[in-house]
């Protein structure tokens, strides 16, 4: 270098670096072999059921009521040798279970809800206030007495009116003197 009049350590320092990382990886390589293996981690325990097997049809057949019932039974008996854990699994959720007493009988309960309309009525007018017959009820019971008006009003029995938005629902009676509630 110094026959050329100048000194270039360019072409040293690149060789001189790459000689220090090709060290250093080796190093590392050789530090990593010594460290002990890590434990494989652990599988999540979670019950995943098989998939059905479906029956592949490329064409459109006709399957008998036999056929059907066969594959139902084989379904069911396929869900019984299923764990105790998937089968908590399976089972419909408790507030589906839980039946509202009001929807069983609901036509019953419309019933009584037209004899009451008719009571407070009267011989007087026709016109009912929704939050007169309300009064001070719950949340619920006004749902349920607007889901009856609703199921009235549909059948034809009462007319429903809401002069203002967020006001009073204003109740038409159209009972035609007959004694039938059905």
């Amino acid at each position: 270098m110094r026959g050329r009049g100048f000194i270039d350590f360019s072409v040293s320092g690149t060789a001189l670096l790459s000689s220090a990382i090709l060290l250093r990886m080796k190093s590392e390589l050789i530090l990593k072999m010594e460290e002990p293996p890590k434990p494989p981690l652990e599988r999540p325990t979670d019950f995943v059921p098989p998939p059905l097997s479906f029956p592949l049809r490329y064409e459109s057949t006709t399957t008998s009521v036999e056929e059907v019932i066969k594959g139902l039974l084989e379904v069911l008996t396929a869900e019984r040798m299923l764990p105790a854990s998937a089968q908590m699994v399976l089972r419909t959720p408790e507030v589906f279970e839980q039946v509202d007493d009001f929807l069983v009988k609901i036509e019953e309960n419309i019933k009584a809800f037209l004899r009451r309309l008719l009571k407070e009525a009267g011989l007087g007018p026709k016109k009912l206030s929704f939050l007169t017959l309300l009064g001070k009820g719950d949340p619920l019971e006004a749902v349920r007495m607007f889901i009856m008006l609703l199921f009235l009003a549909v059948e034809g029995r009462v007319g429903l009116a809401q002069p203002l938005e967020f006001g009073d629902i204003e109740i038409e009676l159209k009972y035609d003197g007959s004694t039938s509630f059905d």
